[in-house]
């Protein structure tokens, strides 16, 4: 007996659904269930015995073609009946097409415990005000990512400009600790914003959780942190293991975590007036990380080492925002960032990885082809200011002990500016001209 995997069956039931396209009425949805068993969803009524018959060649090959990744064959169609608001289903934004075939389209349909926010085609509102938001994303941790937030916070407040930090790696809090000397926590933190949000006290923490870096900036310029925790946090991990729930509401049904933060966001934005926000992502590919990443309208810089698990983890995720809605509006604000270049050999060091990730975007996120009458988007594997470019952060062993807070003369400055220097040129260019 041949055995069907979780890899194969979502190609098994979208060829089978093609072949047989034209006895399907509207647009067929392949809905996939949490176990990973799959069912075709059509826009029409069970009571249509012509169609019910039309549907019996696909059902006798789909069923056992789908092995253990079917349901019996009285359950693999759902109709109109089985759907609690048909409408709504079928004009869902959740829906992600296949593939388009004279004018009809296959859809597939994810129900998931995880993932979701990934896809997401639902983008975030911002208050009217609206600084520049940069997204510092990882797929693992020690790769400099809150270092180089860290750094550039200090560069942009020397010059002039007003930056909040939002540590909101929770589980592996960083940057905060980098810019605040445990004498100036606030009082609260992001937990603790989540959680008596869910009691309705959010707006009465807001005002307690920022804090002054006492790294100085130059004129009107400062560093302002929102970190992880607030001052003698003595219950953490009860906070944490609550605060990425969705929000119950009387009309909405829930307000999805996402929304929730940006609504923690916005609101402090109001209230400190910065130039820039600095977000230190969560690293790695769960949902909370693809929220800083694909939704809050921020500069997503994507830290990347030559390492098998990094590339990997890339390919991962790359291939599965191909199928995103929204590709279009976030896919210009992604930056390839390479961390911690080793001296010995940088040069072919960044070479390798310009041409990695250039395949990965050519077959993911790039369109294929384009001209000068219409433009795509696409870059040549050797234009510098192409996404798939790596920006060079070099590795010097005076960063080991990297602590500006602590011991703020440990890293001489000349130092800062050979192994950052251009990250800041080319990071600086996307801000506007300096107050």
């Amino acid at each position: 007996m041949s055995h069907i995997t979780f890899n194969e069956a979502l190609d098994i039931a979208l060829q089978k659904v093609e072949a047989h396209l034209s006895s399907l009425p509207g647009n067929p949805v392949i809905l996939r269930d949490l176990r990973g068993r799959i069912r075709i969803a059509l826009n029409a009524s069970q009571d249509n015995e012509k169609l019910k018959t039309s549907l019996i060649p696909l059902s006798d090959q789909l069923h056992p073609a789908l092995g253990a990744f079917t349901y019996k064959k009285e359950l693999l169609f759902l109709f109109h009946e089985d759907l609690p608001n048909p409408k709504r289903f079928f004009k869902s934004s959740e829906l992600i097409p296949l593939k388009v075939i004279e004018g009809k389209t296959i859809y597939l349909l994810e129900r998931q415990v995880t993932g979701q926010d990934w896809l997401s085609p639902t983008k975030l509102n911002r208050s009217e005000k609206k600084p520049q938001r940069f997204t510092f994303f990882g797929l693992k941790g020690g790769v400099g990512r809150s270092t180089a937030a860290a750094v550039w916070a200090w560069h942009l407040a020397q010059n002039k400009r007003k930056v909040l930090v939002v540590d909101l790696d929770l589980e592996s809090p960083g940057v905060g600790t980098m810019l605040l000397p445990d004498d100036h926590q606030p009082e609260f933190g992001i937990v603790d914003w989540f959680v008596e949000s869910m009691v309705g006290q959010g707006n009465w923490v807001q005002s307690g959780m920022v804090a002054p870096s006492s790294l100085q900036g130059a004129g009107e310029g400062w560093i302002k942190v929102v970190p992880a925790y607030g001052r003698d946090e003595k219950d953490y991990m009860a906070k944490l293991a609550r605060c990425y729930q969705d929000l119950p509401h009387p009309t909405k049904g829930a307000i999805p975590w996402a929304e929730r933060l940006e609504q923690m966001l916005s609101a402090l934005e109001q209230q400190e007036q910065p130039d820039v926000v600095l977000i230190d992502s969560r690293a790695g590919l769960h949902d909370i990380s693809a929220v800083p990443v694909t939704r809050l309208g921020a500069t997503a810089f994507l830290f990347a080492i030559h390492t098998p698990q990094t590339w990997r983890g890339y390919q991962h995720l790359f291939h599965h925002l191909r199928h995103h809605t929204r590709l279009e509006q976030f896919r210009e604000h992604l930056q390839i960032v390479a961390g911690m270049i080793p001296d010995l050999n940088a040069d072919d060091y960044l070479e390798k990885l310009r041409e990695q990730f250039y395949l990965l975007f050519t077959a993911t996120l790039y369109d294929e082809g384009g001209d000068e009458a219409a433009p795509l988007f696409n870059f040549d594997l050797n234009d510098r200011f192409a996404p798939h470019t790596p920006w060079n952060i070099r590795w010097m062993p005076h960063l080991q002990g990297f602590d500006p807070v602590h011991h703020p003369n440990r890293v001489p400055l000349p130092i800062i500016t050979a192994a950052f220097g251009e990250f800041f040129e080319r990071a600086d260019l996307l801000l506007p001209t300096a107050p």
